[in-house]
């Protein structure tokens, strides 16, 4: 009964607004979708550019480390920093002091008849 009631008095203004409505819709959902893609191509790119980076640092130590004779070994008494030192010998050792003991010999412990405390610096390992 209600139904019979109604009747559109002009049906191209209801289609026109839909239309516009949609329009709008359709915009701001490609609004979003071009900043969501433009924040994603930063991220990516950011993180292209720092591996990037990385790399070219590496290299450049290992250029240095051979161009220069020296080996990077990390120290156990300063957060294991890395230290470089010459390649004359294989094993290092450190004193809580930072004197640096270099031997080739793998069975030399300075521990035994010092009262110092030595450890054996480690190469240092890159990511």
């Amino acid at each position: 009964m209600v139904a019979e009631q109604i009747s559109a008095t002009d049906g191209a203004a209801f289609g026109m607004r839909g239309i516009m409505q949609q329009n709008l819709q359709n915009s701001t959902a490609y609004a979003e979708a071009a900043r969501q893609y433009r924040e994603w191509s930063q991220k990516n790119w950011q993180q292209v550019t720092d591996e990037r980076h990385a790399s070219i640092d590496k290299q450049n130590i290992e250029f240095r480390e051979n161009i220069g004779g020296v080996q990077s070994y990390t120290n156990p008494y300063n957060n294991n920093t890395p230290v470089e030192l010459p390649t004359t010998y294989k094993y290092y050792w450190i004193d809580k002091q930072g004197v640096i003991l270099g031997t080739d010999d793998p069975s030399v412990d300075p521990n035994a008849g010092s009262t110092g405390e030595w450890s054996q610096m480690k190469q240092y390992k890159r990511q």
